[in-house]
Order: C-alpha cells, then structure tokens, then sequence
C-alpha cells in the first residue's frame, strides 16, 4: 500500500492526469472491495503511489481500508451530464485552501495559484505537477479559468511536445523509425481492403493508451519503447503475408 510518515501532511494529487483519468475509466461497478497495486499493474511502482495517494487526497478511498468511498461509486456510475456537478463537489471538497477565501480561478495569475498550492508544502516538479493534475481537473468540473492560467497551460504542452519531437527524432537516430501510413490523396477515400493482420492491428492500436505529454520522460521513453517494438511485431507479420 501507500507508504506515509507517521504525521506528514498529504500533498495534492501529482500523478500525471491521464494516468489517473484512465484507473478510473476501467473501474466500473461493482467495484472491487479494495483499491490496492494489484490492480495496477500496468503502472510503474512510482505510479501506483501516486495513483493511491490521489485517490486519498481526492477522499475516492478510505484512507485506513482502501475501501471505495461513497464518492468513488457515485463517480463511476455517473451519467455524463451530471459528471461535472460531482468533479466540482470533489475539487471543492479537496481543494479547500484553493476556493477559500473568496479566490476566483477565473481571475487568477499563474503566481497567485502557485502561492496557493505551495502552502501544501509542494515544491519543485512536484508543485508544477500537483497544479497541472488541478488544472485538468478543473476542466471535468467545467470550472472556468483565467486566461492567464490557460496560456500558461498551453505553453507548457507546445514545450513538452517540441521536446517529445526532439527525443523522438533521436531516437529515430538510434533506430527507431516512426511509422508513415499510406494515406489516400486529399479529397479521396482510402477504399483499399484491409487484411486481417490490418484489423487486428487497429484493433490492438484501438487499446494502446494515447499518448500524454505530460508523462514524465521515463514514461515516454516506455511509450516509445512499446510502440516500436508492436510495430516491428506488425512488419514481421506482414512481410509473411
């Protein structure tokens, strides 16, 4: 389970967003009588902390169970359109020191928010990460931000995609090559049939998680490291055809 010292305070949820987004996509009811690593497997152990202490932090478990909340089983059962009425509840809820006082995320500075967020006592990549994981949040409570704070957010993804381009043109250095598809001529549709191997293979990229920014680069290097080798599996295969 989650290691924590005895007495120290629990910081905001700083697990990449899309990690924890997809736990909770592939848990429906009923679900499991406790939120534990062995149903994480496919994270890295880093990962499954940070999931967990999420999930604490968010109260979507109880912290001396690991039972689901409440909370949790409402959030996997909800509708669409109630799903941003029950995220707000949740950011309010947990995310006190952030809508106290009368602080309005509609207006606010990047700075200001940081000021915020660095009372929990994050510092460093850790304070970058919880307040990314809040902003994206947000955007499932449908709560509005600043301009100031959607320009930063959008800052920071045109810099990590520019650095996902540069490894991934080192890599293509090292031997890995991106796959180019075939594409039909623009205004035209590809009619051309696909074989077997094609349909499985879409329907094994269909799975394949989507790729985050925001990973931290070990994980990226782990996207990456996946996708060639599925592809050279793909290559084998059709060249066999």
């Amino acid at each position: 389970m989650v290691e924590k010292n005895e007495g120290k305070k629990l910081l905001p949820p700083y697990v990449p967003y899309r990690t924890f987004a997809n736990f909770l996509a592939g848990k429906r009811s009923p679900l499991p009588q406790k939120i534990d690593r062995s149903l994480m497997t496919s994270m890295s152990g880093a990962m499954q902390s940070q999931t967990l202490l999420a999930l604490e932090y968010l109260k979507l478990v109880d912290p001396l169970t690991w039972e689901p909340t409440e909370t949790l089983e409402r959030l996997v059962q909800v509708d669409d359109s109630d799903k941003h009425a029950l995220w707000k509840e949740i950011l309010i809820s947990s995310y006190h020191f952030v809508f106290e006082q009368g602080f309005q995320l509609e207006r606010a500075t990047p700075s200001e928010l940081q000021d915020r967020f660095s009372k929990t006592g994050a510092s460093g990549s850790t304070l970058r990460k919880c307040i990314a994981f809040f902003i994206k949040a947000t955007k499932e409570a449908n709560l509005q931000l600043s301009p100031y704070l959607t320009k930063i957010t959008r800052t920071r993804t045109k810099a990590a995609k520019s650095r996902i381009k540069a490894n991934s043109s080192q890599e293509s250095q090292n031997g890995f090559v991106e796959p180019k598809p075939e594409l039909a001529a623009p205004g035209q549709v590809d009619e051309r049939p696909k074989t077997l191997l094609g349909k499985l293979a879409d329907r094994i990229l269909e799975k394949y998680p989507d790729f985050d920014p925001s990973w931290p680069e070990d994980q990226q290097a782990s996207w990456f490291e996946g996708m060639n080798k599925l592809m050279s599996q793909f290559e084998k295969k059709s060249g066999g055809e």
